[in-house]
């Protein structure tokens, strides 16, 4: 299941058949997608697709080969991954600075 707002990432290495013949095909998570066409003789190269859902809930990750055959391009190295909202040490200084200066204000006001 994935949570609304959070942007994910789906990293993985694709390569050609070896086979002699070109492969295609796309590549879907949630709403984004990626299409591609790799020669044969191709060697594993990474890719990254990335995707932030507007509603929680469960989301496909699919690879399709376009060609017809049972052949396809080689898949490796498949990982999801997010990006977490924990704010940096900097963000958390700040914060509290604001929040010491709203105080003595305050303070001062009365």
């Amino acid at each position: 299941m994935l949570t609304a707002g959070v942007e994910y990432t789906a990293s993985f290495d694709l390569a050609g058949s070896h086979r002699g013949s070109t492969e295609s095909g796309t590549v879907t998570f949630g709403a984004a997608s990626l299409t591609y066409q790799i020669a044969s003789a191709t060697d594993f190269a990474g890719y990254v697709l990335t995707f932030t859902p507007g509603t929680t809930g469960d989301y496909a990750l699919t690879f399709q080969n376009a060609g017809g055959d049972n052949v396809g391009a080689l898949l490796d190295n498949v990982a999801i991954s997010f990006t977490s909202a924990v704010p940096e040490p900097g963000v958390w200084a700040l914060t509290l600075a604001g929040l010491l200066v709203v105080g003595l204000r305050s303070r001062r006001s009365r």
